[in-house]
């Protein structure tokens, strides 16, 4: 599933809402010039593609705005996990963070429909439904209820379950396994609707986690499943496939006004230099990791996929009230 290369002004009805907030932003001095520095939390490894992308967002905004901006990377979960740097950037004391629609939908739940499983054809679908009206009314809800607006997202790649003792080949097959998820209600859903014992745990806990045996296995993109070892502790890749991933970067209304447009407009440019790094590096580890995993003792399985998506029928319906009647078909059919 490859990801569309052009960006679009995805989010702009969204960003561009007014909104009451205190322009502050943190900054020290460069010589007479006074920095815009920007804090962006979030979970993903150092080595992984994300935070690369990040790291060139921060080159491209200091190279465009001529040093009079800076966005400082706190990878790793260091300023905590996905739910607290939330919490902080919703507070105004984190500039910015990055997380999945999923995590996101537990703030505004219409939001989660962009993570749901086997929604989506390839990422440029997904992409066209960021300007759903649906979903451009569920972000000026996140923006006006927890103080932090959406900004374009990044691809993190198709998701796929590992497990440590079992081959999973059709849903029956996680009856009873204790399979990790982000901290979010649909993962939740999802996994019960598999038969499996959903264990909700920050992305920094995982490894430890499935060596000591707390869980038996989790899911996650090839690409971060490379960058966090986790095929150290576990022997099967089940190719399952279910969830095509946006995260989506969100940053406080507090620094969000404090910028004046000509700023915000080279923090959007900065940004999509880091995304289309981080996109084209997440569809290169794609393509290569599975081969890769199965040179290095890796079991790969070939999960159904339609045992997996029939197995979601009720969940389907009875998200249809969080959702809104008729959006999710509105949105298969873009």
């Amino acid at each position: 599933m490859t990801p569309i290369t052009p960006r679009r002004a995805l989010l702009g009805a969204a960003m561009s809402a007014p909104l009451a907030a205190p322009a502050l932003f943190r900054g020290g001095k460069a010589g007479a010039q006074t920095v815009r520095a920007l804090r962006f939390g979030h979970v993903q490894p150092p080595d992984g593609e994300v935070n690369r992308g990040i790291n060139r967002a921060a080159e491209a905004l200091r190279e465009f705005s001529g040093g009079r901006m800076r966005l400082d990377n706190f990878p790793a979960s260091q300023l905590g996990g996905e739910r607290e740097m939330l919490t902080q950037v919703s507070s105004g004391t984190l500039d910015l963070c990055i997380t999945g629609p999923g995590v996101l939908g537990s703030w505004v739940r219409p939001i989660s429909i962009l993570e749901a499983p086997f929604v989506g054809r390839d990422f440029a679908h997904k992409l066209k439904m960021f300007e759903h009206p649906a979903v451009q009314a569920s972000f000026r809800q996140l923006a006006e209820s927890r103080n932090m607006r959406p900004l374009d997202p990044f691809y993190y790649g198709t998701r796929h379950m590992t497990t440590r003792d079992k081959a999973i080949r059709v849903p029956e097959d996680l009856r009873g396994l204790k399979m990790r998820v982000p901290e979010a209600p649909l993962f939740l859903d999802m996994m019960r609707a598999f038969g499996a014992a959903p264990t909700p745990m920050s992305l920094g806990e995982v490894y430890l986690s499935l060596q000591t045996g707390v869980i038996d296995g989790q899911e996650n993109p090839l690409p971060t499943i490379a960058a966090n070892k986790f095929m150290e502790v576990q022997r099967f890749i089940n190719l399952t496939g279910h969830i095509l991933v946006p995260l989506v970067p969100v940053i406080s209304n507090s620094a969000w006004t404090a910028m004046p447009e000509a700023d915000r407009e080279i923090f959007r440019r900065a940004m999509r230099e880091g995304i289309k790094l981080s996109d084209d590096l997440v569809i290169s580890a794609e393509n290569r990791l599975r081969d890769e995993f199965a040179s290095r003792g890796s079991q790969i399985i070939e999960s159904d996929r339609p045992a997996f998506q029939r197995a979601l029928t009720a969940m389907y319906a009875r998200y249809e009230d969080v959702w809104g009647r008729g959006v999710l078909a509105q949105l298969n059919a873009l």
